[in-house]
């Protein structure tokens, strides 16, 4: 296979989030701006694994204007085989993505996912196999390195061993998690070495920004996950600034509707989530860091007790005195953080 898509294209992809890029999730943002292509919240290959039915059915009933990869993340190789031939099952299924970045300690502990960017010879092995066994597309999803990016050179040529169809790299090592600035000059030096496509991820927080990477890096993409939470219309932004044409700036009450989607969706899971305040929560942190400078929102929306005084904080900050027709920020503001646990602001 090859990948799909040109190297000219500049192609958008939304990065696989754990417990949010569900099929609802999707639904929501193609309704604002669809991604070229998704990857699918990971499939966790093990001796007793299953694919997950909730994850299937994001990949095989997401809306036609995006196309969805699955993912693995295991370290397994006969698993890994095994689960392949299960995939198979499936032939809509087109796109097989490996995981080799995610850097939750619970994760790179069990020597998965960012955790195996510390055994070179196991990332040929197990890129060798899925490229063996795996007809359609074949990426990987990867980080600079684990600890420092010094041996990024040789994790490269591991993963490009496999002949994969196109790589994204995540600018940051596992242990920087999502912190600090990314290097670009990596995913520049992966474009001029590896001999395929290669997707920028970390920080695509903007279309200008993504502008600047493209320019940059000569990458064919760029991959954003935490900013299209933040920000649903990214996808359609970067498409028609890199047309050269007027970028879609939503307002206030633009975000407001978009939340109300986030609720609808967040209530299909109300049989399997006590709270579903929090889990509205948990993408309005994102949001919040692009409506008021100072955080009065951010600070005010977490503080809210139960889903009836969340919306109205909501409301308050995004339809009422006028808000309502004020620009939603194109980017986070550079003093908001989303994580709660980072915040500092003024009693």
């Amino acid at each position: 296979m090859s990948a799909p898509f040109g190297l000219n294209e500049k192609v958008t992809f939304l990065a696989p989030m754990q417990d949010i890029t569900d099929r609802g999730f999707i639904e929501i943002l193609c309704g604002r701006g669809a991604p070229d292509f998704c990857i699918a919240e990971y499939f966790r290959i093990h001796e007793y694994f299953e694919l997950s039915p909730h994850i299937l059915d994001t990949i095989l009933n997401s809306p036609p204007e995006t196309r969805v990869a699955a993912q693995f993340i295991g370290e397994n190789v006969e698993h890994i085989k095994r689960a392949i031939e299960a995939l198979k099952f499936y032939p809509q299924v087109r796109m097989l993505d490996l995981n080799l970045g995610c850097p939750a300690p619970k994760i790179y502990r069990k020597n998965v996912g960012g955790g195996l960017l510390r055994d070179v010879q196991k990332i040929m092995e197990i890129a060798e196999a899925i490229r063996q066994h795996w007809d359609g597309v074949f990426s990987v999803k990867m980080r600079i390195g684990f600890e420092s990016s010094d041996n990024f050179g040789e994790l490269l040529d591991a993963v490009c061993s496999a002949s994969p169809d196109f790589i994204t790299i995540h600018a940051r090592t596992v242990k920087q998690l999502y912190r600090g600035k990314p290097d670009y000059g990596a995913v520049a030096y992966a474009v001029g070495r590896a001999g395929v496509p290669i997707i920028a991820n970390g920080d695509i927080s903007s279309a200008e920004k993504a502008m600047e990477v493209f320019k940059s890096t000569g990458c064919a993409g760029v991959m954003c996950g935490r900013h299209a939470v933040r920000n649903p219309w990214i996808f359609r932004q970067i498409k028609e600034l890199a047309s050269g044409r007027e970028i879609y700036r939503p307002k206030l009450c633009d975000v407001r509707e978009y939340i109300d989607d986030l609720l609808r969706n967040c209530l299909t899971l109300k049989d399997s989530i006590k709270h579903i305040d929090s889990r509205l929560k948990k993408f309005i942190n994102f949001i919040a860091t692009g409506v008021d400078e100072r955080g009065e929102f951010l600070y005010h929306m977490r503080r809210a007790r139960g889903l009836d005084d969340l919306l109205k904080v909501c409301d308050r900050y995004l339809l009422e005195g006028g808000n309502s027709d004020k620009p939603f920020a194109l980017d986070a503001y550079p003093n908001l953080c989303s994580r709660p646990n980072h915040e500092d602001f003024p009693k």
